[in-house]
């Protein structure tokens, strides 16, 4: 899909990407919203969307400042705790059917090695280095 440097006229057929179809489509521009907007709809399937045309200015890109190195922080912080009661040498292979009681050290297919910091009757909630996981466990 090419950027728009105007926006065509009202009737006139531009052909942009359809987010229904999937693909490139002619569209036919119903409306114009603002002067840097216009409604237009698909030929094929009828679907409306807004066409936004480039404007010419850089885009600032959105941050998030900080919140990914306190999340970072807290779950290496909670990693560190639960280190002191890891045992690797009896670990147990994750298996929903199974029962693991408090400080379990378990290894699970996807998340690693980890340990277990609180038990309910059928899910536990795991530790392990990249977060905390809830997991079931206990299933007949």
């Amino acid at each position: 899909m090419s950027q728009l440097t105007s926006l065509p006229p009202v009737a006139q057929r531009t052909y942009v990407e359809c987010k229904k179809c999937g693909c490139d489509r002619f569209h036919v521009v119903v409306a114009h919203t603002t002067a840097t907007s216009a409604k237009v709809e698909c030929e094929v399937c009828h679907a409306k969307k807004t066409l936004k045309v480039d404007s010419g200015k850089p885009k600032k890109a959105k941050t998030k400042v900080g919140v990914k190195r306190v999340q970072t922080k807290a779950i290496s912080n909670r990693w560190d705790e639960v280190r002191s009661v890891l045992n690797e040498t009896q670990k147990q292979p994750y298996n929903m059917k199974a029962n693991f009681p408090l400080h379990t050290t378990i290894e699970h297919p996807k998340f690693g090695v980890g340990v277990v910091t609180a038990a309910a009757l059928q899910s536990i909630e795991v530790v392990f280095e990249d977060g905390t996981r809830s997991l079931v466990h206990n299933r007949t």
